[in-house]
């Protein structure tokens, strides 16, 4: 970590074909001054900054225009990079339109003597920290955890009045949902705790709770900081025999085209698929995939078996080469030896005693990812009549 400075026009990267540049990860703070009047933001972000307006439109860089009203600072929570030809960004550098985010930013205007230097001084850099710690990250329809918020000041100075309040996806609530921790001297920590219960209806997928923690500090500045944890609203937990491609996906990745669940890999639109084939035997039930692939099931630490027969789909014939792999909570129990177009099927059996999820990945055999139409057929899991949810 350290503080740096630059001028606008430096940040600049002339690339062909003219799009956003100059992005930073991991900012702290950010500061946009002219020399006598500027812009402070804190928090944790992304941020860049241009003098340039409809970057979009422009297709080569002599067709930048320099925007009259001045420069743009962009302020992000996440950016996703752009990856390389038939690899897609890794699934946790992905942001994804169907997921919710939460997060807070503070700004307030430069004094004239931070202007002059480009460094923030006073209260806004010193507020509360903030930990936000859920006793579990998974909860079901109707469900509750309870969560331990701890609170630090960082600060040479006392703080008063510090209080927090909890923000949650709609259909969520905290019990408290506001907490009054008093007043915290310098350096000092206070831990409170509150339930989260998410309300019957609510869908599922990953959630943010974030706990605004607020305080006065010297001369009456108001200050504040947050913390945020991310909780899976999760379906309930498969019971008996249940075929993976009835179950609701956690997450769904994909080198071509979406996940089909009992279809090949049609590498385009949902349904556009096929029926699975593997080695001139066909299947009712599975997954088609197209390396690298990833799908994630939630299974409750209710199931102990996962079963599937495996390999290249006929429909590419002796092209493509992969490799399967299985994980239980992160920990991998199954690993093939990399399949060819033209090699027979491969039964799978693997241990998933007590996994609360169930991830399927594909890798593209180390030859690139043509032709890598994989299909998981007949993918199974044996599970109790009960569930732990």
């Amino acid at each position: 970590m350290g503080v740096y400075s630059t001028d606008v026009d430096e940040q600049f990267a002339g690339y062909t074909k003219p799009q956003d540049y100059g992005n930073h990860e991991d900012v702290r703070w950010a500061s946009l001054s002219d020399g006598s009047s500027g812009l402070l933001v804190s928090g944790d972000f992304s941020a860049g900054v241009t003098p340039y307006t409809g970057i979009d439109r422009a297709a080569y860089p002599f067709a930048l225009r320099e925007d009259p009203e001045g420069n743009t600072l962009h302020l992000d929570h996440a950016v996703s990079g752009v990856s390389e030809t038939f690899h897609t960004v890794l699934p946790e550098y992905q942001v994804r339109p169907a997921k919710e985010y939460a997060y807070t930013l503070r700004l307030r205007p430069l004094t004239g003597a931070e202007a002059r230097t480009g460094t923030p001084r006073g209260p806004v850099v010193c507020a509360p920290e903030a930990k936000l710690t859920p006793a579990d990250t998974t909860v079901p329809a109707g469900g509750s955890t309870s969560a331990e918020l701890t609170v630090t000041n960082p600060c040479d100075t006392p703080l008063r009045e510090v209080t927090a309040a909890f923000g949650l996806p709609e259909g969520w609530t905290a019990t408290p949902g506001t907490l009054d921790l008093g007043d915290l001297a310098a350096g000092r920590t206070a831990t409170v705790r509150t339930e989260l219960t998410r309300g019957e209806g609510t869908p599922n997928g990953p959630r943010p709770a974030v706990a605004e923690v607020r305080a006065t500090s010297t001369g009456g500045a108001r200050v504040s900081g947050s913390a945020s944890a991310e909780i899976d609203g999760t379906p309930p937990p498969p019971r008996g025999e249940v075929s993976v491609s009835t179950l609701d996906f956690l997450t769904a990745d994909n080198g071509w085209g979406p996940v089909e669940r009992d279809r090949s890999n049609g590498e385009d639109a949902p349904g556009d698929g096929k029926t699975l084939t593997i080695d001139g035997k066909t299947y009712e039930r599975g997954l088609g995939t197209h390396a690298d692939s990833t799908v994630e099931v939630f299974l409750g630490g209710n199931c102990s078996t996962f079963t599937a027969t495996t390999g290249l789909d006929d429909e590419v014939g002796a092209d493509g080469s992969v490799v399967f792999e299985v994980y239980a909570d992160g920990e991998r129990v199954y690993r093939g030896d990399t399949a060819h177009g033209s090699d027979a099927a491969v039964p799978v059996e693997a241990r998933i005693e007590g996994a609360r999820k169930l991830r399927l990945r594909v890798t593209d055999g180390g030859d690139g990812n043509a032709h890598d139409h994989a299909d998981w057929a007949a993918a199974t899991v044996r599970c109790g009549t009960g569930g732990t949810g």
